[in-house]
């Protein structure tokens, strides 16, 4: 089973977010926008797994998490994976970064424990709003950034953390919540 960790934004604040996208998503070329409804921010991927990670994660997860504080957070501004001449992945950004650093390493650390590897890759604090096939134009790239550059949710706490199965269907991945662990 392909599987990921991950908090989740509240209803709210992805609605604002996607609201604001949608005043000047039609100006924009061609991608493949995230759906409000699969919009999260992955603090580990472990990808194919046998089922029995499930039960070998939670116990340690849920008491490593149970030292983590809860703590306020806000969606902020925007950017391009791996930068904005070569745009590949537009997002929006998290403040405090530190914390969701923190979150991340935490849970990675759990999971690496555990015998699930991860790829090396560094651990940026972002939501996915965005994947882009074709190159877009520079104007395009300018426009998003613009308007979301100045953008800042309401504050939202960040309580929970969740352990997801994720199913590949040609009309998005379906992400079912298997276990869910409170930070303290």
């Amino acid at each position: 089973m392909r599987l990921f960790i991950a908090t989740n934004f509240p209803e709210p604040v992805l609605r604002d977010l996607n609201a604001r996208i949608a005043q000047f998503k039609s100006r924009l070329p061609s991608a493949s926008w995230v759906r409000p409804e699969t919009q999260h921010l992955t603090l580990a991927f472990l990808g194919e797994q046998e089922e029995t990670v499930v039960e070998r994660l939670a116990a340690p997860l849920e008491a490593a998490l149970a030292q983590v504080p809860r703590f306020d957070a806000t969606l902020r501004a925007s950017g391009f994976f791996p930068n904005s001449r070569h745009a590949r992945v537009g997002w929006a950004g998290l403040d405090p970064e530190a914390k969701f650093i923190e979150l991340s390493r935490v849970v990675r650390d759990v999971v690496k424990t555990n015998g699930v590897q991860l790829d090396g890759a560094d651990f940026k604090p972002h939501l996915t709003v965005l994947r882009i096939r074709d190159s877009w134009p520079p104007a395009s790239i300018d426009l998003f950034q613009r308007t979301l550059s100045a953008y800042r949710s309401e504050p939202f706490t960040v309580d929970t953390v969740t352990l997801f199965h994720s199913k590949l269907d040609p009309r998005g991945a379906v992400h079912t919540p298997l276990r869910r662990f409170p930070l303290a």
